[in-house]
């Protein structure tokens, strides 16, 4: 880039601002066994992590209205203070005489360990504990007895020791905890790494809970970044993911009249919370003139296919006149041009395809305006809860060799939810929309009446299609995740993963094998044996407006190494960038590149804010990557590439 011309504003290109509000109500269920997700209700789990917050930042001086009001809460900081400060000098005096120190810690120890054996001796009540455990426990109580340092004392007395040992004594609990799990198998079972990634969810949002509204979560993103820096704002639409109906709330519902009456809302902004989210997004992106998003500020519209279905043409309707697509008046009309909201967000693991029947219209309205694209590929905690359909076993597009030559639908063998997402989040997935030759067996495949046959060309005896969608704007979000990345610099047989070392000018040759020819297998063997890193930066390289960004992973340090060797140069990268800069049309100029050249031009910054928060603040991962990062990949990734994929130039 030009060092003589001021630098483009810096854009993280992932961010969500979405409350509890919109989060279905069983986000447990298929993590935790049925019936106990009921009793594990996301409202009910926000609320609780959120009266933790209010007990631990009591003072709110946001919501005291007089100076009564705001005297009693600085009374209450002096008194924590001097709480705080005793409580110091008490530890102080303690630890810094040995004679009073070694009895001290004593006395936790077995204050901790009395109440661990109370604890394990109720849980061994209600799940069966294994014999040879249960008599080391008794030996330790007759050693423990011997010394009178155990009493076996009324269930109450033991349930108080329990509850006063873990409150006082901090380093208690990782020992109750750890020995509980050791040697109850179900409780390891049950608190396993997807519970504990759910919990941390819940966590999340009832952190951010305190903000009711989306744009004190949104300001919270964006005080994070230099001044003139904007977010991509990603809203969630998780009512068809299985996991039950978010309902609108009593508090909602509440500003319901006033909201019609002074701010111009309608019916449909309350019809559902979808509509609710998406209406409150708008009230504080707008300009004052309501033209558009204000310049921090670029909200997308989320698309579930099912909801597309569903509203029929109050949602999505056109017509084509000229050979291009025109909105009607519908729900996308309002958004896309009306308040000319920034692009689109899809999340095929709540149960589609990037290539349902019912987004191939809107995508090629987005091809033809050059309107980006955001979707998840990674796998994750959010997912479809629902029961798997019997079609799910197969690959809708895919086939595979059953008997020689016999070639029928690849087998997708994936019987759970956490794992069955992978169908639909796998990056090969999205060729069948860049290549022509797949996108026309999707729309073959469709019902003979089908209006996407008619609107993309599909002729039947031809078996082709007039209109293509080789140009579409994708971002893969978290460009794989980081065991993707781990797996590919682990690997050192696969021929995917040294493609791109070894020819990064075409990286994986996708649709034909050494000879040229299309090949089943070779997609066959891709799909389940290639790292993610590979397959995407691949997809980067051969298609003309693929992109990847960096959120969440970018909280990871394993990543980096590998993210400076992705954002290096090729030898020609002189005479390539005389020709970036000389094209005028922002959505060509990368196409001007090859190899890593064009690799490092669509590596997007984002954070994934707020869900990165357990991590990291956003402060952190901004200051990070600029510091590993040489200014000119860090002004890459978080100005001309996010200018370039947010363009519809």
């Amino acid at each position: 880039m030009p060092t003589n011309t001021r630098k483009k504003n810096i854009i993280n290109a992932h961010t969500h601002v979405f409350t509890g509000n919109f989060v279905p109500p069983y986000l447990a269920k298929t993590i935790i066994p049925w019936p106990l997700y009921y009793l594990i209700h996301t409202g009910w789990m926000i609320r609780q992590f959120k009266r933790y917050y209010k007990l631990k930042y009591k003072n709110d001086f946001a919501n005291a209205k007089t100076e009564e009001e705001r005297h009693k809460l600085w009374e209450a900081i002096y008194a924590g203070r001097r709480g705080e400060r005793k409580k110091m000098n008490r530890r102080f005096f303690i630890s810094s005489r040995w004679y009073l120190n070694i009895p001290y810690k004593f006395i936790g120890l077995w204050l901790s360990v009395v109440a661990g054996i109370y604890f394990i001796e109720f849980l061994a009540y209600l799940m069966e504990l294994d014999p040879k455990t249960l008599k080391y426990v008794e030996q330790l109580k007759v050693y423990l007895s011997r010394f009178y340092l155990f009493y076996d004392a009324p269930t109450i007395i033991k349930i108080a020791w329990v509850i006063l040992v873990v409150w006082f004594v901090q380093w208690s609990r990782k020992l109750i905890f750890f020995i509980t799990k050791s040697i109850f198998p179900i409780i390891k079972k049950v608190l396993n790494e997807k519970v504990l990634a759910l919990l941390d969810r819940y966590y999340l949002l009832g952190r951010f809970s305190f903000y009711e509204k989306q744009h004190r979560v949104a300001l919270r993103a964006l005080h994070q970044l230099p001044p003139d820096s904007s977010i991509v704002i990603l809203p969630m639409d998780m009512e068809y993911m299985g996991a039950g109906k978010t309902k609108m709330t009593k508090e909602i519902l509440q500003q319901k009249d006033e909201f019609i009456a002074t701010k111009n809302w309608n019916e449909t902004d309350f019809s559902e919370i979808y509509k609710y989210q998406m209406r409150e997004l708008w009230d504080f992106v707008k300009k004052p003139d309501e033209t558009g998003p204000k310049d921090a500020y670029y909200p997308f519209v989320f698309l579930d296919p099912r909801r597309i279905k569903e509203e029929g043409k109050a949602f999505f309707d056109y017509k084509v006149e000229d050979g291009k697509m025109v909105l009607k008046p519908c729900f996308l009309k309002t958004y896309m041009e009306d308040r000319n909201f920034s692009g689109f967000k899809i999340y095929p693991a709540i149960g589609y395809y990037p290539f349902d029947e019912h987004l191939l219209p809107v995508w090629r309205y987005a091809s033809e305006n050059n309107i980006p694209i955001m979707t998840h590929c990674v796998k994750g905690i959010i997912y479809y809860r629902g029961k798997k359909k019997k079609e799910w076993n197969f690959h809708p597009v895919f086939k595979q060799e059953y008997k020689r030559d016999v070639y029928e639908p690849m087998l997708l063998n994936y019987p759970k939810n956490v794992d069955f997402q992978i169908n639909f989040t796998h990056p090969l997935n999205y060729l069948c929309l860049v290549e022509e030759k797949l996108l026309t067996m999707v729309i073959g495949n469709l019902d003979k009446d089908s209006e996407v046959r008619t609107l993309f060309g599909y002729s039947e005896t031809e078996d082709t299609i007039a209109c293509t969608l080789s140009n579409l704007k994708i971002c893969l979000a978290h460009y794989g995740g980081e065991e993707e990345w781990t797996r590919y610099m682990e690997q050192d047989r696969k021929n995917s993963s040294q493609r791109l070392m070894r020819d990064p000018k075409e990286a994986i040759k996708f649709m034909e094998n050494s000879k040229g020819e299309f090949s089943w297998y070779k997609l066959n063997n891709l799909w389940s044996k290639a790292d993610w890193y590979s397959i995407i930066c691949s997809l980067l390289i051969d298609y003309e407006n693929i992109y990847a960004d960096l959120s969440y992973i970018i909280s990871k340090p394993s990543i980096y190494p590998l993210l400076q060797y992705t954002l290096e140069k090729d030898d020609d990268y002189t005479t390539e960038h005389k020709a970036y800069l000389a094209e005028p049309i922002v959505n060509k100029k990368a196409t001007h590149y090859t190899g890593k050249n064009k690799l490092r031009s669509r590596v997007l910054f984002g954070t994934d804010f707020y869900v990165v928060r357990n991590h990291k603040s956003d402060k952190d991962l901004f200051i990070e990557t600029k510091a590993l990062l040489d200014e000119e990949s860090f002004d890459l990734i978080a100005r001309e590439n996010t200018f370039n994929y947010l363009s519809r130039n």
